[in-house]
Formats: C-alpha cells, structure tokens, sequence
C-alpha cells in the first residue's frame, strides 16, 4: 500500500468483558499493521474497554495521519456499523481541522470471509474424519515454547500465535499466568509445574502427557519459563518426543539469565571488560539444593548472604567485572514509581560482587 504514508487507520471491536475477545481486535490491528505495510494502525472499541473511537482517532492524527480509515472488525451492518460507529467517527473528525476520513464497509458476508470459513469447515471436516486416510498424528506437533523471563511483553510474536492455535498448553510453575489469557476458550490448560520442596510431576508423567496429547490429534504447547533449552529439560523431552515418532518445533525464549542483567543494568559482554558468559546453574537434579561448587565460589559468603536476605528461586547473581557498569548503566529502576521489590538484583549482593 505505497504512497499511504499519511494514512492512519482504526479498527474497531466491539469492547468485551472477555480479555481474549479484545485481545483478538489488538492482534488484528498488529497484523493489518505488518502486512498491510501501514505504520499508524490503531485498535479501538465501542464499549467497555479503550481506546474509544474518539482517543484512537487522534492517536492516529497526532502521529501525523491527514487522513484516517475506520474499519469494523466483524461487527455487524446493523446498528453498529451504520449508526454507532459513524456518530462516534464524525464527532473524533470535528475536533481535527483539515483531517478526512472514511469508514469501510462491514465484513459481514464478504466473499474472502466466506472463502475463509469454508476452508476452516473443510479443515475441521479433515480432522475429524482423518480426512484421506492419513494418520491424524502427522497434522499434529509439540511446541517446546520458551515463556521468557516472566514479563508478557518479552513473549516472541511467533510464541504468541501458537498459543492461539493451541488444543493443549502445558505449562510450568515459571510461567506468567496473564500468558494463558491469549489461549483459545475451549483450549485444555495443564499445569505440570515444579516447585522445589513443593509438589512435583515426575518428567516422565510430562513425557507421557505431551505424547498421549498429540497422539489423540492435538495440537500442544510446552510452556516453559525463559528458553526451553537453558536449564529447561527440553531436550529431555525433544528426546523423548523423538524416540515415540512425535514431531516437534522448537520455539526459543529470552532467558532470566540475558533479561535480568539487562534489567539490571549489566550488559554481559562489553568491549575491553568480558568477552565471553558462562551461564551456571545453582541447583542440583533430584533435590533442588544448591551445589557445593557454587557454595565455593570466589565471592565469599555469597550463598549465606542469600539465606539471609531470603533470596530463593528463581533468582540470578551476576559475578563479574562488568556489574560495575550498573551504577551507569542501571534504567529499570528509575522507571519504577512504587516497588522496590521489583528491583533485579539486590544493593548489598551488587556491592559484595564489586568488592570481589
């Protein structure tokens, strides 16, 4: 869509008290927003939730649109799309001199809109009935997902479809529940989270969970906190995926070891101060506890100093001369208005780093 550089557009939803409803008009929005080529591509909706028309439209406006679309995302041609929509629309372009405006027609019965349920029913047909014989399994895989490191934002865009595609999301104990929010209604959610001294589901029991899963024709989703493959057994359970003739896809995640440093204000690497990272873990298998090796390391008391104020999994301590870039570096923080517990790294545990 050359030459629309001026143009904003806005999509509109209905508004619901289901966060997955409006959930879904955001992620059309983003989408029409990236295929389209359209960078002033704004959400809004008629009720309940913002934005309204009126804040998407000068949102649009004063990002520089001298001309703005509105568009009804699948609401009907009845009273929204011919009375409310316009109204709202005319009274957000009154307070803008110069700005034009236009409003599409509704979906309704277009004809890709019925080309495309035609195919979802075909598509569902096939499923049910193994379609030409074929068996059900191979239009099914895993996805070993990584999470990331707790902050919905830090999810990856492809991670974030996926979910919404998912029959089953298999979760773990890391992992945000807001995430859950963007699986579809009738998805089965299965918590399988370990806590260490708590409750535990064998990996075995994992292992047999996602294979049974995707053997009965599902689509299913490994949840794991930060990256499926740092400190995260999937590759236990790629192997064993792979051992029972299961497909699987790999979907990385930002890892707490990369995203609280950076946080924190300490870039691993920098040019002249390290070149390399080593990423320890400072838990054994089996019983959680902390290793002796990591009890004797060359910062002194460190692992009394983290009974003492209470620190326990998951935590990240970052040994090295590069903490010292912190007190400049540091940008989390001043973001914060209110909780200091938010902060990544304690000041007493910074400063026993820095004298070592």
């Amino acid at each position: 869509m050359r030459g629309f550089a001026s143009y904003g557009v806005v999509v509109v939803g209905h508004g619901s008290r289901r966060e997955e409803a409006n959930e879904d008009v955001r992620h059309a929005a983003r989408q029409i927003r990236a295929r389209a080529g359209l960078s002033l591509v704004e959400p809004a909706f008629l009720e309940i939730v913002r934005p309204t028309i009126d804040e998407a439209f000068t949102r649009c406006v004063e990002s520089g649109a001298t001309h703005v679309i509105v568009h009804p995302y699948f609401l009907s041609p009845g009273r929204h799309a011919r009375g409310d929509i316009p109204v709202e629309v005319r009274s957000a372009a009154s307070r803008h001199v110069g700005v034009t405006y236009q409003l599409t027609e509704p979906l309704a019965a277009h004809r890709l809109v019925i080309e495309a349920s035609i195919e979802r029913i075909r598509e569902t047909a096939s499923l049910s009935d193994g379609g030409d014989g074929t068996n059900q399994t191979q239009l099914t895989k895993v996805y070993l997902i990584g999470a990331g490191p707790g902050d919905p934002d830090l999810l990856t865009v492809k991670a974030l479809e996926l979910l919404r595609q998912a029959d089953v999301i298999v979760y773990d104990y890391l992992v945000n529940p807001d995430l859950l929010l963007h699986s579809r209604h009738d998805a089965e959610r299965l918590d399988v989270g370990k806590v260490g001294g708590g409750r535990q589901t064998p990996q075995p029991e994992i292992n047999e969970l996602l294979i049974g899963r995707v053997r009965a024709g599902k689509i299913v989703v490994r949840l794991k906190g930060g990256d499926p493959f740092l400190f995260g057994r999937g590759g236990e359970e790629a192997q064993a995926l792979k051992a029972a003739g299961i497909p699987f896809e790999i979907v990385p995640g930002i890892s707490s070891a990369l995203a609280v440093p950076a946080y924190a204000g300490i870039p691993l690497t920098h040019r002249g101060v390290s070149s390399s990272v080593a990423v320890l873990t400072g838990a054994r298998a089996g019983d959680g506890r902390f290793t002796e090796d990591l009890r004797r390391c060359d910062v002194l008391n460190i692992a009394d100093l983290a009974e003492r104020e209470g620190l326990r999994a998951p935590a990240v301590i970052v040994v090295g001369e590069v903490v010292r870039l912190r007190d400049e570096l540091k940008w989390f923080e001043q973001t914060l208005t209110s909780s200091a517990n938010s902060v990544a790294l304690t000041k007493e545990i910074s400063e026993l780093v820095l004298q070592h």
